[in-house]
């Protein structure tokens, strides 16, 4: 990621097409690692084997070609259709979308035909969707209804995380390459717009990469609306529209570094943990890999910092949003500081709505009950209790 925004620093061409460029680059490195490291085709998750099973099996393929770009086209008629969409924010992505459909279409044949072959059920959701285009009734309707809910995730997320690094990489690339490094305050802003860069270059990738050979297929996605509500409240456009303006904790528009400016000590302190926590919040971006995502059950994800707290991005970003804005200190007054310490804490039960919905949904894979019991036993709060003196008395 970093040889490649180094590299295309100077390239002549749209930010779209840099921005493509680089997501390229880097999901081309994560599917060769997986494929050829962790082998992760083989998984029993994948429901692919290691060798071809069939011959070439044209009638299938094309019934699952038609299910794809059936789907792509309903997808790109809602962008058409709803006016969100219509925002220049989002021309970034539908240039880039054009710019790659050529490709879309020389590749996606190549890559149904070869795994149909591997599938040990190859008769899956866009054969079911084929099926139904040719006019033969539906067997599985519910299998057609989880191909729906899977592709308006990825409709919805897919936009949002492309301009995101679009625009972050711009800005990267706009900034002097020569700016003071022993300046803690631009060492400060370099860090934390790049370590957010991070975070949004993986999930555009991790969003592109549905991929059942990369078993970063979706297994299932979440299954109660007060679910999604809580998820899609905190981005664009419900936040933008409806949490900006009820749950805006910055009243007076002061931060760390207006109160801490005048202690250089403590202002290098701050700015550093405010730093680390973003930097786990990355972190935990990095380790979920190709199977990041919202919503959706993709795989559990055991390592990086999910070995010591389950939640470690909400965790880390909620307490860095603490520490960035210090509600708690007010330029206008003690019952503005209050405010904006509700209002903060309002915004801390969203997320933790959201760990409670995302944890209600991943409990049905035996993998993720699995999990919750190890970090019972051994997470980060289990061996900071254990290393707490015992009070006499008390179980």
């Amino acid at each position: 990621m970093i040889a490649a925004v180094v590299t295309l620093r100077s390239w002549q061409q749209p930010d779209y097409v840099k921005t493509l460029a680089v997501l390229a680059v880097v999901a081309l490195v994560m599917v060769v690692v997986d494929l050829q490291f962790y082998r992760v085709q083989l998984n029993a998750s994948s429901d692919l084997s290691a060798a071809p099973l069939r011959p070439f099996n044209v009638k299938r393929t094309l019934r699952k070609l038609a299910g794809l770009w059936f789907t792509i086209g309903i997808i790109a008629a809602l962008y058409w259709l709803l006016p969100v969409y219509a925002d220049s924010f989002y021309d970034p992505f539908k240039q880039a979308a054009l710019y790659s459909l050529p490709a879309l279409v020389l590749l996606s044949p190549l890559y149904i035909a070869f795994v149909d072959s591997l599938q040990r059920q190859p008769e899956d959701a866009y054969a079911e969707l084929g099926r139904l285009i040719a006019g033969d009734r539906s067997r599985d309707w519910s299998m057609l209804a989880a191909l729906g809910r899977g592709w308006i995730i990825k409709g919805f997320f897919l936009p949002l995380m492309f301009v995101y690094t679009n625009n972050d990489l711009a800005a990267l690339w706009a900034r002097s390459p020569l700016a003071p490094a022993d300046d803690f305050e631009h060492f400060f802003s370099f860090g934390i717009d790049l370590l957010y860069l991070v975070d949004v270059i993986f999930a555009a990738v991790a969003y592109t990469l549905t991929l059942r050979l990369t078993d970063s297929h979706m297994r299932s996605t979440e299954p109660t609306v007060g679910g999604w509500v809580i998820c899609l409240f905190c981005y664009p456009p419900l936040w933008s529209s409806v949490g900006v303006k009820y749950l805006a904790y910055d009243q007076d528009g002061a931060y760390w570094g207006q109160f801490l400016a005048s202690y250089p000590l403590l202002y290098g302190l701050w700015g550093s943990i405010i730093l680390a926590l973003v930097l786990v919040y990355a972190w935990a971006t990095v380790s979920f890999g190709l199977r990041f995502s919202n919503l959706t059950n993709r795989g559990i994800i055991t390592n990086g910092p999910y070995r010591w707290v389950k939640h470690p991005a909400y965790l880390c970003k909620n307490i860095s949003w603490w520490m960035i804005s210090m509600p708690f200190l007010s330029t206008i007054g003690w019952a503005t500081a209050v405010q904006s310490c509700l209002l903060l804490a309002g915004v801390n039960a969203v997320y933790w709505l959201r760990a409670v919905t995302e944890e209600r949904h991943l409990v049905a894979d035996p993998a993720y009950r699995e999990y919750q019991d190890f970090i019972a036993r051994h997470g980060l709060w289990a061996r900071i209790r254990r290393g707490l003196p015992r009070v006499e008395g008390v179980a």
